[in-house]
């Protein structure tokens, strides 16, 4: 009897894994969301699916984030073109990256850094 009771255990511990993977899967390859900033026009505020962000709170966060400044001397603001905020490893921290991309070089982010995550709606 113990037997069949460790299998099934095995068996409801295998299926569980599974379907977190499964979910885990399909949240994941969402695509992110794209929007323009409230704040500057010329700028398109990019949330990862993994930052759990639906469209208003994306631009929300982003035209938070712009309100703060450039955080380095390494780029001007006024260049910005693209803003992408991310979320490395969903659920086992709590810190969110966020992206900074330049017309210069649009597709490499000229700098990164953590911020805090916002809370999923």
């Amino acid at each position: 009897m113990a037997v069949n009771g460790r299998r099934v255990a095995g068996l409801a511990l295998a299926i569980s894994a599974v379907l977190a993977l499964a979910v885990a899967a399909v949240w994941l390859a969402r695509p992110p969301i794209r929007i323009t900033s409230a704040v500057r026009a010329d700028v398109t505020v990019e949330c990862a699916a993994a930052t759990g962000a639906d469209a208003d709170a994306c631009r929300a966060w982003g035209d938070a984030t712009l309100g703060q400044g450039a955080p380095s001397l390494t780029f001007e603001m006024d260049d910005l073109v693209r803003l992408r905020i991310d979320r490395p490893v969903p659920g086992l921290g709590s810190g969110c990256e966020v992206s900074y991309f330049t017309s210069r070089y649009p597709e490499v982010a000229v700098w990164t850094e953590e911020t805090a995550c916002i809370s999923a709606p």
